[in-house]
């Protein structure tokens, strides 16, 4: 009997499944069968491996760009050595940082109660300079009225203890002009025989220091002689210079004002 050959087509011994028996048989089905597994598993353990490389990669670009923005933050010139200026950067953004508004208006009352507290003890200083100025006009008036009165009210019967008075409160050119000039005085004093008396209309500071003012004085006397005979009161107006002596206030000079 003739050997009957298969016919082949051209180009099958390039093809993939060359020499795998082309019959049906289920060995040949169950080896292809196989042969597919193990390639489907190894392309699944690709594609996982794969994925946990893409996981791995992103987790270390993460942490990368965690560092760099740290280190960048920690230099005072910015990442890279960059602008610092740049609108961008960590830096600018923290330091241009609006504050809120609890931390504005925290600052304003500061500001204002340091505003009123100086203005509070600025008023009370100047309340008490002023208490203290009108205290010491008050007191250089009283002892320049004091003053006239005791240099005016002469009685011819006590006139020598009048004119110790009278220097025991002045001081000054004042006192030694009128020391010198007592006995005289006190001679005249007694040949008249009379009784002065002399009150004060009114004091007025014209000008005043710390220690010393000049008040204008307007005082009226009253004129009694031997007889009994009153004379019309008569008026006067005086410039006073005072003066503080050792804590007393004491007349230094006295003029006559028309």
């Amino acid at each position: 009997m003739p050997t009957i050959r298969q016919s082949r087509t051209p180009g099958d011994s390039e093809h993939p499944l060359a020499g795998v028996p082309r019959a049906a048989d289920p060995e040949s089905i169950d080896h292809i069968t196989s042969l597919v597994e193990q390639a489907e598993a190894e392309a699944e353990d690709a594609e996982a491996a794969a994925t946990a490389a893409r996981t791995r990669l992103a987790e270390l670009r993460t942490a990368r760009t965690t560092d760099d923005t740290e280190e960048a933050d920690s230099r005072p010139g910015g990442d890279d050595g960059g602008d610092d200026d740049s609108p961008t950067s960590p830096s600018k953004r923290r330091r241009w940082r609006h504050p809120s508004a609890a931390t504005t208006l925290t600052s304003v009352a500061v500001v204002a109660a340091s505003a009123l507290l100086g203005a509070s003890g600025y008023l009370y200083w100047q309340h008490q300079n002023v208490e203290r100025e009108q205290q010491r006009r008050a007191e250089f008036a009283a002892a320049a009225g004091q003053a006239v009165v005791t240099l005016m009210s002469i009685n011819s019967s006590t006139v020598q203890d009048d004119v110790k008075r009278i220097i025991d409160n002045s001081t000054g050119a004042f006192r030694d002009d009128f020391r010198q000039s007592a006995e005289e005085f006190v001679a005249v004093a007694k040949e008249s025989k009379a009784v002065t008396k002399a009150t004060v209309v009114g004091t007025a500071v014209e000008a005043m220091t710390h220690d010393s003012a000049v008040v204008l004085v307007t005082a009226a006397t009253t004129i009694t002689n031997s007889a009994g005979t009153n004379e019309q009161p008569r008026t006067w107006r005086l410039s006073v210079d005072v003066t503080n002596d050792a804590g007393h206030i004491k007349m230094s000079k006295v003029d006559f004002v028309p």
